[in-house]
């Protein structure tokens, strides 16, 4: 079974509310499934776990799912690599049966149900002959460690350019079956599964933008857009909210002081390692910047004003920042649907946003991810 992977952006999380809660009803009758046997069904990411039991070659559970859908994985019996009996899913809220099966267990199968699980076969049966690219990829990298650990150059050389070419191969067949399926539940699935190394955060984001229906109502495609921006709200396209938040001497300033103008906001907050992390590169473009058409604007969501004027000595932010001292309730925040931080958009002289994010897992500041995606963004 594919491992199930999120992006790491050294984002600080805010506590997050319930989410919306349904069920999906999965039932099975095949002859591989042994009576007494134990089926499990695995929520991948509230790791919450439903049981049931094997009886007259069948079984029947309902389990609960969150926000819209989520990554699943259903098991039967104890050993699912040996009898085929075990597979990773996006279900979503709505009916699946299992029916039959050809001695292979779920692969040789028949499901239908609620569309989520068409998505998914349609999306098993285009992507298999990459799921093998991923196999000898996978094969080709632990040829590739061992030859780095016996210190044989030569054949970590001519591996590593086989695992380029396998790997372009993955990405060009991986973004094709996204582009033709933006609405499909497997969409989210080849990002997250087959995708995870092979598209640059801005990529990923871009397509989370893009992506409608059932590719971006679950858990996966929503957890991924907040681990790479701050938020689960596709804001690209989308007018960007009003603000109006006081500067650190409680003159009121609002975006729509800005009309005419691109706005880089920037949420962050004193305590936010991560936020002091961005402050080197933010300075640095700040810099290159001047005297063009935009403004850095910062909105601390600090909740105690000493602490968060210590930080901006500390740092030496020169653009404008504000704050209303409210906290994880700050207005501007909530506007914007902020639930991780740092969080950064770009704002078109139109109101506009035209990007979010504008951060790469392991950059560093002389790769200047910001600074180049604040000039393609600004042509």
């Amino acid at each position: 079974m594919r491992k199930i992977l999120l992006p790491v952006l050294g984002l600080t999380m805010m506590a997050l509310g319930a989410t919306g809660q349904d069920k999906v009803q999965i039932t099975a009758k095949m002859p591989e499934l042994v009576n007494g046997d134990r089926v499990l069904v695995w929520n991948a990411f509230s790791q919450a776990q439903d049981s049931t039991v094997v009886k007259d070659n069948a079984f029947s559970i309902s389990v609960d799912v969150q926000n819209g859908g989520s990554t699943f994985i259903l098991q039967a019996g104890l050993d699912p690599e040996k009898n085929g009996l075990g597979m990773f899913m996006v279900m979503q809220p709505g009916k699946m049966h299992i029916e039959g099966g050809n001695g292979t267990g779920f692969k040789g199968a028949t499901f239908s149900g609620d569309a989520f699980v068409a998505d998914w076969m349609e999306m098993e049966k285009i992507m298999e002959p990459t799921h093998e690219l991923v196999r000898q990829m996978d094969d080709l990298t632990a040829d590739f460690n061992e030859a780095n650990k016996l210190g044989d150059k030569e054949a970590a050389k001519r591996l590593s350019d086989e695992i380029k070419v396998l790997a372009t191969r993955i990405a060009t067949n991986g973004k094709q079956f996204m582009d033709t399926h933006l609405g499909s539940t497997g969409a989210a699935y080849v990002m997250n599964a087959i995708l995870p190394k092979m598209l640059s955060a801005s990529e990923k984001i871009s397509y989370l933008n893009k992506f409608t229906g059932r590719a971006y109502d679950n858990n996966l495609a929503k957890t991924m857009l907040r681990s790479l921006t701050g938020t689960e709200m596709q804001w690209i396209g989308k007018p960007a909210p009003d603000f109006s938040q006081p500067d650190t001497n409680g003159k009121m300033v609002s975006l729509k002081d800005f009309k005419g103008k691109y706005v880089l906001l920037d949420f962050w907050a004193s305590w936010c390692g991560p936020c002091r992390g961005d402050v080197p590169e933010l300075k640095d473009v700040y810099e290159k910047m001047k005297g063009k058409n935009i403004s850095f604007v910062s909105i601390s969501i600090d909740s105690d004003k000493s602490k968060w004027l210590k930080a901006l000595a500390e740092e030496n932010m020169p653009w404008i920042q504000l704050g209303d001292l409210k906290g994880d309730q700050n207005t501007a925040m909530l506007a914007y649907k902020v639930k991780g931080i740092p969080s950064k958009f770009l704002i078109d002289p139109n109101g506009i946003i035209i990007g979010m994010g504008l951060r790469e897992p392991g950059a560093i500041l002389k790769d200047k991810v910001l600074e180049k995606a604040l000039n393609q963004l600004m042509k």
